[in-house]
């Protein structure tokens, strides 16, 4: 039994790299697959496939939206086609994103949660306040 094992040759598909003993081969594979466009390196072709994707520049046909990023891009793709989801019930403002139509609400409240104790700024929004302060 033991000696069919270890006669067994074991070859790795992307090079001319041949060995007997099993865990050298897998040793070899270990970052063998690279990208040809930068220096990364995987031993797992799933992972060289995704990260190639990395490098296809997507473009909106619609509007010169360019990105890298598949999720971003169909993301965008949404501005074009989707109709809006999500509506502002005081104005036709409407958005595709829950989140935005929270920011935008904000505009038609009175409220203003941040007020500089320097001077007379006030806003109703964190991120604009501490990049005032």
């Amino acid at each position: 039994f033991g000696q069919h094992i270890a006669n067994e040759a074991f070859n790795w598909a992307h090079c001319d790299y041949g060995t007997k003993n099993k865990k050298l081969l897998q040793r070899h594979k270990c970052n063998v697959l690279q990208c040809g466009h930068c220096v990364y390196k995987t031993n797992f072709e799933s992972y060289l496939k995704r990260h190639l994707l990395k490098h296809k520049e997507l473009k909106c046909a619609t509007c010169d939206y360019k990105t890298n990023n598949k999720s971003y891009f169909k993301r965008h793709l949404l501005k074009h086609t989707d109709p809006k989801h999500f509506k502002c019930v005081h104005c036709d403002y409407g958005t595709n994103s829950k989140r935005n139509l929270k920011g935008h609400l904000l505009k038609h409240t009175d409220s203003e949660d941040f007020k500089c104790s320097y001077c007379n700024y006030q806003t109703n929004k964190k991120y604009y306040f501490k990049l005032h302060l």
